[in-house]
């Protein structure tokens, strides 16, 4: 363990941009958290987020001991016993009702961990379940099932370091942080003024004017949930004026000619009216993206969120796909993961057989008992899992653990999941601290954060634009019985007489290994380029130049699969596109008896539901309109009205946001915990807007969860409130 009043290196692992730090540890705490400016990738960049990872250690809310519920309260109890307890309740519930009446949902405090999703899906598989869900298939499913649709290719998509252009549709990667292979690299969005200062043209497509919609040549402020409208009248100009790349498309590219009739509907007047923009606005960004020789469109959380994600994310693909924005042979590829396989960059669509199960459909053949919704990525859609708990019958689920996630305030339809939690036979949370799904369960496991453990950035391997990686180790101890996820699993199975195999074998669960040994069967020898106690040896992290920059090479003999722009379930998802319209400013939703679009919106001093405890936080979550709006509504600023939508209705302060395109309310997702005191109109619960129901996704059912429908009614002062 490191000593007092030394400097360490080490990341956030709050967010995918995995900036480097530099933490100071003072009499056995973490004294300051301090930008590493020699860090190659983030170079000193960080969010207050980041700057303050270290007084969520210490933090009112945080958990340290192990609790069950007795007489209704959770009360603090000996580990071992709680451990024990929660191993008997689920043996008994297994063979009551079977392995799929357990199940597992891992948030995003497990997500970007390098050791709990893993041993969390290693966990339940040696339970014989499938019942794994998490945050994922609530929020970004659309993109995995683009990828497994069309197709993937093996050389790599064109970086943006080299761009000459790059269009974004709803990424605010100024605050979100988020990475997307050919986008703005969220752990240096300063990379954005660079590239423009080298000629890059920018194109940002969001009905709100970003940070970084600021920094752009061309902002579309287009009405929510028509991005794949744009995008299919897009489509239809660059066939039209034969701006895509012919010799591409002929050698690599199936289902041409029907994407080109599918979108042949999407006339420049019918996407001008549906997404509120001009037309020569739109022939302008088609024009700007189709002269570059290099450069892609990339998209975030929000298109994925609205009510055509799949489509959405479908047809950026395709955009990429017949303008050829991927590495060619003889060019470079700088995707050159780390903790991969040694395998060359090739120049050809990589076998449908070739694909890891999580991108591949084939491996993906469960169905939830809810409408037949999909499985996904090798996991269950979330937007299932209350109903799963809800609806008896076989498969009927009767037992969750919770990992590093909390339902209760991410989830649509916060009553439908205070119901399901309630139904349970066992709730069981592993997690840092109090939330509102801890308050209601029956059994709670506390666990460390990033700083009190190894951590690996394993999560951005294949997303850095240099083969880079960090692994860095704990700087203080864990506080109590806080201790990293796996091994609270460990202890479960040992005691279950159940087994974790990983990829390099079974994991000892009566005698845990050092965390160094588990990640070693995570990774195990011959599975990376570089071998993990080489990684091991570098704290600050480090790129390996041997590996950076391959040449992409020519196809390989048999290596002829070609992408997939019109697969089965697109036919269809254009017809629901065409007859689906949100409406206009006014006039939305059923009857045209809304009013406004609901949007959601990145907040760059929380996490979501996370970081709300930290001293520099959002001080609340109001329900920001242009000032135009708000006069016609008729309040100020600070007033408290009711915005209602379809499915629900909450209290929320008014705020006023002149980024904002007209009618259009913008609210954050993750506010209204009880836990942290926010149940109230200035942290607004938007969860209580949406529905699981309310979806046109036919294969995860992703519900709606930006371009809702809403008004506004009952204004009262906030002094009143």
């Amino acid at each position: 363990m490191t000593q007092t009043g030394t400097t360490h290196k080490t990341f956030c692992s709050i967010c995918t941009a995995f900036c480097g730090f530099e933490a100071t540890v003072e009499d056995g705490r973490v004294a300051a958290m301090t930008p590493d400016r020699d860090h190659p990738m983030s170079r000193g960049f960080s969010c207050t987020k980041g700057r303050q990872a270290h007084l969520l250690l210490e933090a009112p809310d945080r958990l340290t001991r192990a609790m069950r519920r007795e007489g209704g309260t959770l009360v603090a109890a000996d580990l071992d016993v709680v451990l024990d307890e929660v191993a008997e309740r689920l043996a008994r519930i297994r063979a009551e009702h079977g392995p799929s009446s357990i199940a597992v949902y891992a948030g995003n405090g497990a997500t970007f961990k390098t050791t709990a999703s893993p041993a969390a899906h290693a966990w339940l598989a040696g339970l014989g379940s499938h019942q794994f869900y998490s945050s994922l298939t609530i929020d970004q499913p659309a993109k995995i099932t683009a990828a497994g649709r069309i197709g993937v290719w093996a050389g790599g998509t064109h970086d943006f370091s080299t761009a000459d252009v790059a269009m974004s549709f709803g990424n605010n990667v100024v605050v979100s942080g988020l990475n997307v292979p050919g986008a703005p690299p969220g752990w240096r969005p300063r990379a954005i003024r660079e590239a423009r200062e080298r000629g890059l043209r920018l194109i940002v497509v969001d009905p709100r004017r970003t940070q970084t919609a600021a920094l752009a040549d061309l902002h579309l402020q287009i009405r929510p949930g028509e991005d794949a409208v744009l995008l299919a009248g897009m489509l239809r100009m660059v066939f039209a004026e034969g701006l895509h790349d012919r010799e591409f498309c002929e050698e690599f590219v199936d289902g041409l000619d029907e994407l080109a009739s599918a979108v042949e509907p999407f006339t420049p007047d019918l996407v001008s009216r549906r997404s509120g923009l001009a037309s020569a606005d739109v022939e302008e960004a088609v024009r700007l993206f189709t002269s570059g020789r290099r450069g892609t469109a990339s998209s975030a959380t929000g298109p994925d969120m609205g009510p055509h994600g799949n489509l959405t994310e479908h047809l950026i693909g395709a955009l990429n796909v017949v303008c050829g924005r991927f590495n060619r042979a003889g060019e470079v590829d700088v995707t050159s993961a780390v903790l991969m396989p040694d395998l060359p960059s090739v120049a050809a669509v990589v076998p449908r057989d070739f694909l890891p199960p999580t991108l591949n459909s084939a491996a993906n053949t469960r169905r939830s008992r809810i409408h037949g919704a999909h499985q996904l990525y090798q996991e269950m859609p979330t937007s299932t899992l209350a109903d799963e708990i809800l609806t008896p019958g076989e498969g009927q689920v009767r037992a969750l653990v919770v990992i590093g996630g909390n339902p209760m305030t991410s989830w649509p339809d916060r009553d439908k999941t205070e119901r399901a939690l309630a139904d349970l036979d066992l709730l069981v949370c592993l997690e840092v601290r109090r939330t509102d799904t801890v308050e209601v369960a029956d059994y709670v496991l506390p666990c460390s954060y990033g700083l009190e453990r190894p951590e690996l950035t394993a999560y951005n391997d294949f997303l850095y634009d240099a083969p880079f990686v960090q692994y860095a180790e704990p700087v203080v101890d864990p506080p109590g019985d806080a201790q990293e996820e796996w091994r609270h699993l460990a202890a479960l199975a040992h005691r279950m007489g159940t087994a974790i195999e990983l990829a390099g074998g079974p994991l000892d669960v009566g005698d845990p290994p050092t965390t160094a040994a588990f990640t070693e069967l995570l990774f195990p020898e011959g599975t990376t380029r570089v071998p993990m106690a080489e990684i091991r040896s570098h704290p600050g992290g480090k790129v390996y130049e041997h590996l950076a920059r391959p040449e992409v090479q020519p196809a390989f003999e048999g290596m002829d699969e070609r992408f997939r722009l019109y697969p089965d379930g697109v036919a269809e998802e254009f017809a629901d596109l065409l007859a689906h319209e949100v409406g206009v400013e006014g006039s939305f939703g059923p009857g045209g008896a809304y009013t406004h679009l609901l949007t959601c919106r990145r907040h760059g001093k929380v996490y979501n539901s996370m970081c709300h405890e930290v001293p520099q936080t959002a001080g609340a979550n109001p329900a920001l309109v242009h000032p135009d709006d708000l006069v016609d509504l008729g309040v100020g600023p600070g007033d408290v009205v009711v915005l209602r939508s379809e499915h629900g209705a909450v209290d929320v302060e008014v705020g006023v946001d002149d980024t904002l395109r007209r009618g259009t309310v913008s609210v954050h997702h993750g506010f209204g915990a009880r836990a942290s005191a926010e149940d109230g109109p200035r942290h607004a619960a938007v969860s209580r807007l949406l529905s699981t129901d309310a979806t046109l996704d036919r294969l995860t059912r992703m519900p709606i969860m930006t371009a809702v429908p809403v008004r506004f009614e009952t204004a009262r002062s906030a002094a009143g409130a």
